[in-house]
């Protein structure tokens, strides 16, 4: 009986331990929301905030359609992604760990149909840094984009 006890946490444990798994228990650093509506066709949405995940960095994302391509067959959008810190001489900020990124596009009827997981991020105590990353083909289907770090402030 032990032992069918401790497999499940051993498991927990194994997926918690691989770094290219976001463990469930892994705090949510900010989490972004873009309504794009039912057919994004000619769409550009931008946010920025200024106060990234509550603390001393910023964020912009923005998202478009291919409609200003050259090739008309485009029929797809692309999320961009920026996250920076600017630190004066002398000033004392935590350090910024991102441990991963999850992008998820969702149809107008709520099913999930883009999935793109990105690179982590990490600015250390007292240091600036940028992290720009490109999430493309996102179906022109999607209605809602949802954008997810995961992290903390230490």
């Amino acid at each position: 009986m032990k032992t069918v006890r401790l497999l499940p946490a051993l498991l927990l444990l194994f997926i918690c331990a691989n770094p290219g798994t976001v463990c469930a228990q892994e705090s949510i650093l900010e989490n972004y929301i873009l309504g794009l509506g039912q057919n994004s066709d000619g769409i550009a949405v931008a946010l920025s905030d200024k106060y990234f995940g509550g603390g001393t960095a910023r964020a912009a994302i923005a998202f478009a359609d291919g409609a200003g391509e050259q090739n008309p067959e485009v029929k797809s959008g692309s999320l961009v992604i920026n996250v920076w810190r600017t630190v004066r001489a002398g000033e004392i900020t935590f350090a910024l760990l991102c441990f991963g990124v999850q992008v998820r596009g969702f149809n107008a009827e709520g099913a999930q149909v883009y999935s793109r997981d990105l690179p982590a991020f990490t600015f250390g105590d007292s240091q600036g840094g940028h992290y720009m990353q490109t999430a493309g083909r996102i179906p022109l289907s999607v209605a809602k984009l949802k954008i997810t770090f995961f992290g903390n402030y230490e």
